[in-house]
């Protein structure tokens, strides 16, 4: 993990802002693997936060937007007997670096991972008994269409969790210059029930990890769950 760590490091020496924020919306190439190893590992708390709002619960098929290189799959999957995992990315460098580290866990049958948009999930009706986005839902074109596909692939009594940056947090960042959208809490809790969920619950939740790269104060996120009641 250390060499990997090194390359990934060296590999974004020196980067300049728009290189960065581009490769944040969509990672490519070499510097798009470097940049999925450094959100791996600066969002780690955060990921793990968002599971554990999200309780997987034995036998349970969970489809994840946005799961980057996938390095949190394996141990997502040991948070309850034979769970499984669907994880859809809009980068095909993130989709093959997902499927490389989780080769076994695919050939198992544990594990299916995708290059798909968040608006059109490659899955029928009611497949999935929960989701998850986690640092995705910026790159959203249209996020009430997101909500209403994912809640199309949701099973009655689906739970949906959502982890975003504040829009307080975001103020420091040049995302709005790059296109990211980032929302408060009045557009997620409306838009989600108007993409049919019946109950939505919001939190914040400051990212206090190590590996965090800014002030607590500037790693402050919602954490959005929202569940079907039918």
């Amino acid at each position: 993990m250390t060499s990997r760590t090194d390359s990934s490091s060296d590999a974004l020496a020196g980067i300049d802002i728009d290189t960065l924020m581009s490769h944040l919306a969509c990672p490519a190439g070499e510097t798009g693997l470097a940049v999925g190893d450094m959100m791996e590992r600066v969002n780690a708390a955060l990921i793990d936060a968002a599971f554990t709002r999200l309780d997987p619960q034995a036998d349970e098929r969970i489809v994840e937007i946005g799961p980057g290189n996938g390095g949190h799959i394996e141990s997502v999957l040991t948070r309850a007997p034979r769970l499984t995992l669907v994880g859809l990315d809009i980068s095909p460098t993130m989709t093959t670096a997902a499927r490389e580290r989780n080769a076994m866990l695919l050939a198992r049958g544990r594990v299916a991972l995708t290059t798909a948009d968040a608006a059109s999930i490659p899955y029928e009706n009611a497949s999935f008994d929960k989701a998850i986005a986690i640092n995705s839902v910026y790159f959203w074109p249209d996020l009430l269409a997101a909500l209403r596909e994912i809640r199309r692939v949701l099973r009655d009594e689906g739970q949906l969790v959502i982890a975003a940056m504040t829009p307080e947090a975001a103020i420091s960042m040049p995302f709005s210059r790059h296109g990211f959208r980032v929302y408060g809490p009045t557009t997620f809790r409306e838009a989600c029930f108007e993409a049919g969920f019946d109950h939505v619950q919001i939190e914040r939740y400051v990212d206090h990890g190590a590996a965090a790269p800014a002030p607590a104060a500037l790693r402050t996120f919602f954490l959005v769950r929202a569940s079907c009641m039918q």
